[in-house]
């Protein structure tokens, strides 16, 4: 009799495991997501795994981590190359110690708007930093590029309107050279302050200004320290999603082709949302006694392009050139 049930029990397995989708394992991967659960970036990332999850008939199953859960992003890097994360959305200069010229896409001017950087990074001179030097050197591979923002400028009582107007402006900046000549290509006397501190800084004087998408202006509440919002919009603030080389040989082919049809299509929804956000944000902003520039972006732009091909021109020189070149 036991003989029989085992024999039915076995019988029953080999059926279940014959039908396609009945026995199929779920595979989990984890996503480390930056921002919080109501930004677009983690907003939108939901969606995306509801729509692996379904279209993979529950095959695979993405799970977000959000506002950096599991760590900072660098060790959340580490995680990546040692296969025990799947997923990471963070920035391209996360990536710098495997190749320093990355560091370019935060370089003030150097996309003429979003469509341009999405150009640029979906080109080959794109592809080839990311996904052929940069993967070789690390084992992340990078499968899309989320907008987070046009970086633009705010001072506490100083009405900026070209690059002359910042000599001498202590403008906050992170503690590294890139961020630093960035902020000195804008004219203004980069001082590194940790971002948690900040509020704080432009409050007592500290620093007189900073430089971030409008979304983070607003949302860490800086204009209730700032008088001015000046629209250098010098930078096209591009976020990058890793994928662990691990993981990703791991997956079949179609598996792949689908995570990446996915992320893809959803692309533009992020645009909307945080264009969105942008707008509503300036206009609370602007409501609340903010004063907002246009300034002379030429002089912006002429400036920063002269300060930056001075101090990197020998090295990303030719890098530069080619990305302006993308049409």
């Amino acid at each position: 009799m036991r003989k029989l049930c085992f024999s039915m029990l076995l019988g029953l397995i080999l059926v279940c495991l014959s039908v396609p989708g009945i026995a199929a394992s779920i595979m989990e991967l984890r996503w480390y997501q930056p921002e919080p659960p109501d930004h677009p970036w983690t907003q939108v990332g939901q969606k995306i795994c509801d729509e692996i999850f379904e279209e993979s008939n529950g095959r695979i199953k993405l799970i977000q981590y959000p506002a950096g859960a599991l760590g900072t992003q660098q060790e959340a890097v580490d995680m990546l190359r040692s296969g025990s994360l799947d997923f990471l959305t963070s920035g391209p200069s996360i990536l710098a110690s495997f190749y320093e010229p990355v560091q370019v896409f935060s370089l003030p001017y150097l996309f003429r708007d979003r469509e341009h950087a999405y150009k640029v990074i979906d080109s080959e001179i794109g592809q080839e930093i990311f996904n052929d030097i940069i993967l070789k050197k690390s084992g992340v591979r990078t499968i899309e590029f989320w907008y987070f923002g046009d970086r633009t400028l705010t001072t506490k009582d100083i009405p900026v309107t070209k690059p002359s107007d910042l000599k001498g402006v202590k403008i906050r900046c992170m503690d590294v050279p890139v961020a630093k000549n960035v902020i000195a290509a804008l004219g203004a006397s980069p001082t590194p302050i940790n971002f948690s501190e900040l509020y704080l800084a432009l409050q007592t004087g500290v620093v007189q200004g900073q430089e971030n998408p409008i979304t983070t202006i607003y949302s860490q509440k800086f204009h209730e320290v700032q008088g001015y919002i000046i629209e250098t919009y010098h930078s096209v603030h591009m976020g990058t999603v890793h994928v662990s080389e691990m993981t990703w040989k791991k997956l079949p082919k179609d598996d792949r082709e689908l995570i990446m049809k996915v992320l893809k299509r959803n692309r533009r929804l992020i645009d909307e949302q945080i264009d969105a956000m942008t707008e509503i944000a300036l206009e609370d902003m602007k409501a609340k006694g903010v004063k907002v520039i246009t300034p002379d972006i030429e002089a912006f732009r002429s400036y920063a392009m002269d300060y930056t091909m001075r101090v990197y021109g020998k090295d990303w020189g030719d890098l530069i050139r080619k990305i302006q070149a993308v049409e």
